[in-house]
C-alpha cells in the first residue's frame, strides 16, 4: 500500500490512479489526511466496472470510521474485503480492530 499526505498530490494523481482517502491526524497541530495509492494494475477487471461504486462505499466507511460507527464499518468492510486486490485489508482489519467486540459484531453479520 502506498501512503501519501499531500493532498494536492492526491489530487493530481486522481486523474490516473485510484486514490483513497484513509484518515485525519494532527500532526504537530496540523490537520494532515492520509491517501492511499492503489496503482492501476492492482485493480482487477471484476472491480474496474464497478470501481466507483467501491469508491463511494469505501468513503462511506471512512465517514462512518470518523464518526465512531462500529456496526456501519463492519458491514461495509465486509463488502470492501477482498477489493482493489486485497490492498486495503490491512487499513479495514486494522481500524475495526479499534474498536471493542468487533469479532462478535463481524460474526453476527454473517
Amino acid at each position: 500500500m502506498q501512503i501519501i499526505f499531500d493532498e494536492q498530490a492526491a489530487e493530481q494523481l486522481r486523474a490516473h490512479q485510484t486514490i483513497l482517502e484513509l484518515e485525519t491526524f494532527d500532526i504537530g497541530g496540523v490537520q494532515r489526511t492520509a491517501y492511499c495509492v492503489i496503482p492501476a494494475e492492482k485493480i482487477p477487471l471484476q472491480d474496474l466496472t464497478m470501481l466507483e461504486n467501491l469508491r463511494e462505499l469505501h468513503a462511506a466507511y471512512v465517514k462512518a470510521l470518523a464518526a465512531g460507527d462500529q456496526k456501519l464499518c463492519a458491514d461495509i468492510a465486509e463488502h470492501l474485503m477482498g477489493r482493489f486486490s486485497g490492498e486495503m485489508d490491512s487499513f479495514y482489519a486494522e481500524t475495526l480492530a479499534r474498536f471493542p467486540n468487533t469479532a462478535e459484531i463481524l460474526t453476527s453479520n454473517q
